[in-house]
């Protein structure tokens, strides 16, 4: 229950402190500058969460040399689901300034929703079909523009831990983009905070384990239709071992 106290009142501070001192700045640098800084703030924020947790964090990268020839380039990380400790942890560790796909009701959230608009998050509208394909859209045109995004194509965080079947319209926004996806397998954070969990605890062993990266460049519809599996694969794969 200390560690739950001490990393909530910490979260408050660091928002508190992120009104008072970055989000003018923000402002003031205008929209290109401003997203820079915000996203490199967004960073900090989510390694700053991670490390008040007490947790022991391992980065296991599959294939260096493959990641580093695309580190200028656009991607989609895709991720499965366990915790609302995914989002910093992806955020804080791994090796490029990521926005995110969270759902529209997000969007409206007091100074929240500010910075994730800053980060070029998408917004994505899960009542309304065709919105939500106006956003996948959209988020295609960020992508293209020079904006990385991580997606979870569960959907929702797991209850169990078992990773479910990831949704085909997901991948929409890396084959559509011709960019390349980057499988991303977390493991460990639902030990820290599952869903429903009022608890936070420390966990000597979190894992994100950061696959080969996949070419969506070029492909045919029937690569494009089985793209969901690859990846959810190659994540449960890793997931398991």
């Amino acid at each position: 229950m200390i560690r739950t106290l001490y990393v909530t009142i910490s979260v408050i501070l660091y928002f508190l402190m992120t009104i008072v001192l970055y989000l003018p700045i923000v402002l003031l640098l205008g929209k290109e500058k401003g997203k820079k800084f915000a996203k490199k703030k967004a960073k900090e924020w989510g390694n700053f969460v991670i490390k008040r947790t007490g947790s022991k964090i391992e980065v296991i990268i599959k294939d260096q040399s493959a990641l580093e020839k695309i580190k200028d380039k656009s991607i989609v990380v895709v991720s499965n689901h366990q915790s609302n400790m995914d989002i910093p942890l992806i955020m804080g560790y791994f090796p490029k300034e990521l926005a995110f796909v969270a759902k529209k009701e997000m969007e409206a959230l007091p100074i929240m929703g500010l910075w994730m608009k800053k980060i070029e998050c998408i917004f994505l509208d899960r009542t309304d079909r065709r919105a939500g394909m106006l956003s996948i859209k959209e988020g295609v045109e960020k992508i293209k523009n020079g904006d990385s995004v991580v997606i979870f194509p569960e959907g929702t965080r797991s209850k169990t831990g078992k990773i479910a079947e990831f949704k085909r319209g997901s991948f929409k926004l890396a084959s559509d983009a011709g960019v390349h996806i980057v499988p991303v397998t977390i493991k460990g954070t639902m030990d820290i905070m599952g869903k429903g969990d009022k608890k936070i605890s420390k966990v000597s062993n979190v894992q994100l384990i950061i696959e080969k990266p996949i070419d969506t460049s070029g492909m045919d519809r029937i690569e494009k239709k089985g793209l969901a599996k690859k990846v959810s694969d190659i994540i449960i794969e890793n997931y398991e071992k």
